[in-house]
């Protein structure tokens, strides 16, 4: 009986890996707006986060090096099971290639999400860190009264700009709306 593989054609895997980016692109954006106390889910649309690969070159990166990194791995893998078979088994802890096999799949969904949720860590650290470090400085003007609202951008999509302003509030003011501006917290 031959083991057969399922067969996905080029336009799966496409799909499949931009949705994946997004899907990282999301949590990236999470745990950044997460150090301002910011749910970004309540202030993004769909839209925005499908648009992220396109808008953020280093989650491309990101994306891209991951990607080849578990193909290196695969790679050694598939290189060290064939020509040190006994010292490969010992660092499997002993499994047979059929155990090994069947808890793989587990095995590489729990390392995905871990890793994911580290590189997402890594990027909110390092986003909210340059934002600290040199912040740009933003002026609003409301069209109404002619208000001006000054602050630091913390981010921004189709529908907000998220702004802290000089008293440490954090804004998230409307693009094109008659409400003049959402206090997040101060």
């Amino acid at each position: 009986m031959s083991e057969k593989k399922p067969f996905l054609d080029s336009q799966t895997y496409i799909t499949l890996g931009y949705l994946t980016v997004v899907l990282i692109g999301m949590m990236f954006d999470y745990k950044y707006y997460n150090h301002f106390d910011i749910n970004i889910f309540e202030y993004a649309d769909i839209l925005d986060f499908l648009l992220a690969p396109v808008k953020n070159f280093e989650l491309i990166l990101f994306a891209a090096a991951s990607l080849i990194a578990v193909l290196i791995f695969f790679q050694v893998d598939k290189l060290w099971q064939g020509r040190w078979p006994k010292s490969y088994k010992r660092f499997n802890f002993g499994m047979s290639t059929n155990a090994l096999k069947k808890y793989r799949p587990y095995i590489i969904v729990l390392s995905a999400l871990a890793y994911l949720n580290l590189a997402s860590e890594f990027y909110g650290d390092r986003m909210f860190k340059r934002f600290e470090e040199a912040p740009k400085e933003i002026e609003i003007v409301f069209q109404s009264d002619e208000r001006v609202l000054k602050g630091k951008l913390i981010g921004k999509n189709a529908d907000y700009v998220i702004m802290q302003t000089d008293d440490q509030a954090v804004k998230a003011i409307p693009v094109s709306s008659d409400v003049q501006e959402i206090i997040i917290h101060r």
